[in-house]
This record gives structure tokens, C-alpha cells and sequence, in this order.
């Protein structure tokens, strides 16, 4: 159910963009909340609904936001539904369970290819910090992209950008797609879980999961980390590739462009506030609920994101450019589509006029 941020929810099932049950879930879950949630709102507080995905490192900007009061500076009430991959938050956002979510301009592109328009109107990190990991039981045996041939490897969702993430990375290394059998696994503890008890030979993990992995893992192999420029480089052939950012559909950004604004700003001042103060303090104002039990897990990956907090909430000019080279490589969708990067993002809400 949606809640108050920071409060735990249900899992959404896994599913692709258009998956009915999905849809039908959602919409019943926003109804019971609507009736609840509305009864509640104090006159003058406007309610912005968010879809997140189970990773509190990437998104503790909004978490800040929160906690700090920066949405009740803007008179927001801010409510959040928590999903297992970006692309059952898209799935919220699409049928309107939700105003605004923890997203990536990547999913912005085959959206607008399809002439749905969803922008991305606060950038929050110049690269993702994620990794592909090999499981223990499999450390010896897939030292390299091309031993990851015929193996499962877990994402966060089918469809899901850690999944395009996962194909960029097979086609650039000599495979294709088809070469790997991807499996859902989740973020977080969950991914975890699924790569340690063997559920998948390989995984896609992102935030405090790489740092919490690590530390259990001391010889652990990753074949490819983004963590760093020269990692990033590696990966994606570049030292930024700004694409973790927050997204809403064009239209409640067009009837709300006070609202958006307004949380926009809120954001913003919290990644400053995150760039400015300790991992520590940082750890200290997330919710209990989207910590890891390894606190030095997250103290690590709390640095690491804030070395890639975006200075100013800006998507550069060339970023969609960068992410349709990025998804062509496996979407043949994009490669033949005319996309008006114009639509694809906007950074209206984040320059001060």
C-alpha cells in the first residue's frame, strides 16, 4: 500500500509495461490509499505520490527531502509506493497510480518512441553506481563476459534498465542478449539473497547491495563497476552517464508545474545538504526500513553516491544522445525510431529563472 515515506510495503509483482494483474493491483492498491490518504491532507498541502524501487542509497535524495522537512517547507505531503525494479515504478507511473518516481532517462526513450511522453525533470547522480557480480558457487568458473554464456543472471526487473544495462554490457563484450537467461531478482537484500543462495550465477546490483556484497565477500569477482570514472569508462565507454534521475509524465508536469516545481526544489535541497554532511549523518536521516543491516555497507555506498551527486539537478543537452547509442546496441525499437529528445526531459524546475 502507499504510506507515509520510508514506511514498508507489499511487493508489487514483477511484470512487463501493459502487464494487467499488475495494472489491476496498482489501481486497487491506489484506490484503498486515495480514500485514506485524502481524508488526511491538510488544506493547502497538495499529496505528490511516488514509485521507488527498493534500493534507499539511490534514492535517498527524496528520502532527505522528507525527513529533513524540505517537502513540508514546499507544503508537499509526499506518499510512496515501493516496487521490486523501475519498471513495475514505471508500470505505476503510466497508469497514474502515481504522480512522480525514482527513475532513468533510459526509460524515458522507448517510451517516446512509442509517443508516450515521460520526462525526466531532476537529474540526481552523474553515473549509477552498479555492478555485475559473480555469485560465490561460480567465482572460479565465470571469470569473463564470455564464460557468462548460458547462465541466469538476476536484474532488478525484465524490461528493467539494469536489464538494458545487462545487454549494452553482453553485446559490447562479443555476446548478445539471447546469450544469458535473465532472471527477476529484485534490489537490495533481495538481490542479495538471490546471488548468495544460488538462484542466479551472476547478478546486477546497485547501491549499498555492491558495498554489502563486497564485505561478505571479500575475494568477491565482478565482471564489470560502474562505481568509478574509470569504471564507468569501462562500462559505458564514458566517465558520466547521467541517467538516474526523477521522472513524471509531460502532462501532470504541465497541470502541475507548481507542484513539480516545488518538489523539485525540495530534492535539490537535500542533495545539497547530502553533498554537504557526513556518510554518517547521512545513514542517520534515512528510514530504519531502507538501511542495510551492515552499516558499513551503507556508509560506503553513501560516499560513493555522494562523489556522483549531479552539482545542480541538470540533464546536459548530449545525455538522451548518449542514452539512445546506450539502448541501441540491443533495442531495435529505438535504433529505427525518430525520438524528439526534447521530450524526453526537461530542466525547467531545476535552473532558477
Amino acid at each position: 500500500m502507499l504510506g507515509k515515506i520510508g514506511h514498508t510495503t507489499q511487493p508489487v509483482e514483477e511484470q512487463r509495461y501493459g502487464g494487467t494483474h499488475l495494472r489491476i493491483l496498482v489501481s486497487a492498491i491506489l484506490a484503498v490509499c486515495l480514500s485514506a490518504c485524502g481524508r488526511s491532507t491538510p488544506e493547502g498541502v497538495r499529496e505528490v505520490r511516488v514509485a521507488m524501487s527498493r534500493d534507499g542509497i539511490t534514492w535517498v535524495p527524496i528520502h532527505l527531502a522528507e525527513t529533513l522537512g524540505y517537502f513540508t517547507e514546499q507544503n508537499l505531503k509526499v506518499s510512496v509506493l515501493y516496487t521490486d525494479g523501475l519498471s513495475n515504478s514505471m508500470e505505476a507511473l503510466l497508469t497514474g497510480s502515481v504522480n512522480v518516481m525514482g527513475g532513468s532517462l533510459l526509460q524515458t526513450l522507448p517510451l517516446a518512441a512509442e509517443g508516450q511522453n515521460v520526462r525526466s525533470f531532476v537529474l540526481l547522480y552523474s553515473r549509477p553506481t552498479l555492478a555485475i557480480a559473480v555469485a560465490p558457487a561460480m567465482a572460479g568458473k565465470i571469470t569473463d563476459f564470455a564464460k557468462l554464456k548460458n547462465h541466469k543472471v538476476g536484474v532488478s526487473a525484465i524490461g528493467s534498465p539494469l536489464h538494458m544495462q545487462l545487454n549494452f554490457a553482453l553485446v559490447k563484450s562479443g555476446l548478445s542478449p539471447e546469450d544469458v537467461y535473465p532472471v527477476p531478482i529484485g534490489t537490495g537484500a533481495e538481490s542479495l539473497a538471490a546471488l548468495e543462495l544460488g538462484r542466479v550465477d551472476a547478478a546486477v546490483l546497485v547501491g549499498s547491495a555492491i558495498t554489502t556484497y563486497e564485505r561478505k565477500n571479500p575475494h568477491a569477482k565482478f565482471l564489470s563497476d560502474s562505481r568509478t570514472p574509470e569504471g564507468s569508462r569501462r562500462m559505458f565507454g564514458t566517465d558520466t552517464f547521467p541517467s538516474t534521475s526523477i521522472l513524471a509524465q509531460d502532462s501532470w508536469l504541465k497541470e502541475n508545474h507548481d507542484i513539480a516545481g516545488r518538489f523539485a526544489k525540495a530534492v535539490l535541497k537535500a542533495m545539497g545538504w547530502m553533498r554537504t554532511h557526513s556518510a554518517e549523518e547521512v545513514r542517520a536521516q534515512m528510514p530504519e526500513a531502507t538501511r542495510m543491516p551492515d552499516a558499513e555497507a551503507d556508509l560506503q555506498a553513501i560516499r560513493q553516491a555522494q562523489q556522483t551527486l549531479s552539482p545542480d539537478g541538470v540533464t546536459p543537452d548530449s545525455a538522451p544522445q548518449l542514452m539512445r547509442e546506450f539502448l541501441a546496441v540491443s533495442s531495435e525499437k529505438v535504433r529505427k525510431a525518430n525520438i524528439d529528445f526534447t521530450k524526453t526531459y526537461t530542466n525547467e524546475f531545476v535552473i532558477d529563472k
